[in-house]
């Protein structure tokens, strides 16, 4: 017989006449594949203990510390070692002492015969067999579980987190093992709108095999970020819960939407200064011709209607410009510089505004902040354009300006955060057009001027808004 087929049995017991006994049952047995090999005193068996044995047949005396420890050796070698405990005494006392100390099983001497030896013998092992291979499906599950790139939860029918991987506790904050309020923390808590909060709860009440869900929840420091929550039933009462942040990708397409549209205006800006300015040279040029050559009396009597012609012309032209202006890359000047610093001198052109209208201003500046190369007059521009707005969207005494720096993912980040008015859906889609404003006496170039420059610099600028909760704006920058 091929060794690999073997049954190999270590055998503690001192006892001859005993060991002769279990050799004889053994060859008793149909399939006659077992080697023994006996250990006739603890230090022997101890010694022998690293072999490949299948299984491990003890001589064990109530009592006898020498046994308890062998037993307790074995199974710090092998955690789920098939051992089993051959004793004289048949009591419950020795079956709980033989599931305390983690035995398969025990057998009482002169009540077994060869086919309760191999039964037993043959059940230690696959029970053993089944152990380890669930507990290296455990480890391999519990690995994929602590390393998933995305947040990773287990919870209740009430969606209580029972377990949450190291992704979710750097992202929402909670650390089930750790922290102490666990037990009034709910993964429906996490959700913003409440609308997406009652659907989860529908869908944990009607316990569905699985679900699918977009929603807005609150991460670590007052975020809020977009998420796809796949729910997978696991039990009668246990749920799976992957977490995907959509907050980048939706980041990317809006950025790429935004600037598929500046390229758009600003190829739209250069046809309309060709087709514009051609024939407006040539009204103005008509007009200082009807100047000279029209007589006085001819003149006296149409009244002011050439300069007329040429304020207009001249008013016409000054908007084409700007829409150029506001539309293109312009070339840069750029150097390293502080964001912080760039952010609190833009802020001085505009405290006269906030000390009129009694902004309070919030500053969250990350100290140890990278510098950004980039040309440092224009980003005044574009940061002081978006705090004139922030400013005249709030309302007297009651507006609060947040303006915070930090670094995430190799970038910079500027968020300027009001809360005014708000922007509404509609408009939010046209914020970055040219000409479109909502004030009286706005230009509508101040925010496609800043969405300019920073778009220069390879940067991007993105805004969130709620109509009576007010605006964020976002613009993200490389590092220098």
């Amino acid at each position: 017989m091929p060794e690999k087929d073997k049954i190999r049995i270590l055998y503690v017991d001192d006892d001859q006449d005993d060991l002769v006994l279990v050799t004889s049952l053994l060859q008793k047995t149909q399939a006659k594949n077992y080697e023994l090999e006996n250990a006739p005193t603890l230090e022997e068996a101890l010694a022998k203990l690293k072999g490949k044995f299948s299984v491990f047949l003890i001589d064990y005396k109530f009592g006898k510390s020498g046994d308890v420890d062998l037993i307790k050796e074995i199974k710090n070698l092998r955690k789920h070692a098939p051992v089993i405990m051959l004793t004289g005494i048949n009591s419950p006392i020795i079956d709980l002492e033989a599931l305390q100390l983690g035995a398969s099983d025990y057998l009482v001497k002169g009540q077994f015969d060869e086919r309760i030896l191999e039964r037993t013998m043959r059940f230690a092992m696959r029970d053993a067999q089944l152990l380890e291979s669930l507990e290296n499906t455990a480890m391999k599950f519990r690995s994929i579980f602590e390393r998933a790139g995305d947040p990773f939860l287990l919870m209740d029918q009430d969606s209580k987190i029972m377990e949450a991987n190291p992704m979710f506790v750097n992202k929402f904050g909670f650390d089930p093992h750790l922290d102490k309020d666990k037990e009034n923390y709910f993964f429906k808590d996490l959700f913003e709108d409440d609308a997406a909060r009652n659907q989860m709860i529908d869908v944990l009440d009607h316990n569905l095999d699985m679900f699918e869900m977009e929603a807005t929840m609150h991460a670590i420091g007052d975020n809020l970020i977009t998420t796809l929550v796949s729910i997978v039933k696991q039990d009668v009462n246990l749920f799976q819960v992957m977490v995907k942040d959509l907050s980048a990708i939706k980041a990317k397409v809006e950025e790429d939407i935004y600037l598929k549209k500046f390229s758009s205006t600003g190829r739209i800006a250069r046809l309309l200064a060709h087709e514009v300015k051609n024939p407006l040279t040539t009204i103005v040029l008509s007009a200082d011709q009807l100047n000279l050559e029209l007589p006085e009396e001819v003149k006296k009597e149409s009244g002011d209607l050439i300069d007329v012609i040429r304020r207009n012309c001249d008013r016409i032209n000054q908007l084409v410009t700007q829409l150029l202006d506001s539309t293109r890359f312009t070339e840069l000047k750029t150097k390293n510089c502080s964001i912080n610093q760039l952010l609190d001198e833009a802020l001085e052109h505009v405290m006269d505004r906030a000390d009129f209208k009694g902004i309070t201003i919030e500053k969250i500046y990350q100290k140890d902040i990278c510098e950004i190369n980039v040309d440092s007059e224009k980003v005044k521009i574009a940061l002081t354009n978006l705090l004139v707005n922030a400013i005249e969207a709030m309302e007297e005494g009651v507006g609060k300006l947040v303006l915070k720096t930090y670094i995430m993912s190799q970038h910079c980040r500027i968020e300027v955060r009001d809360n005014g008015v708000g922007i509404s859906k509609e408009n939010l889609e046209r914020l970055f057009e040219p000409f479109f404003t909502n004030k009286p006496t706005g230009s509508g170039l101040g925010l496609t001027n800043s969405q300019s420059i920073i778009l220069s610099h390879g940067g991007s600028i993105r805004v969130k808004s709620e109509v009576g909760k007010g605006t964020n704006f976002i613009i993200t920058f490389n590092l220098a």
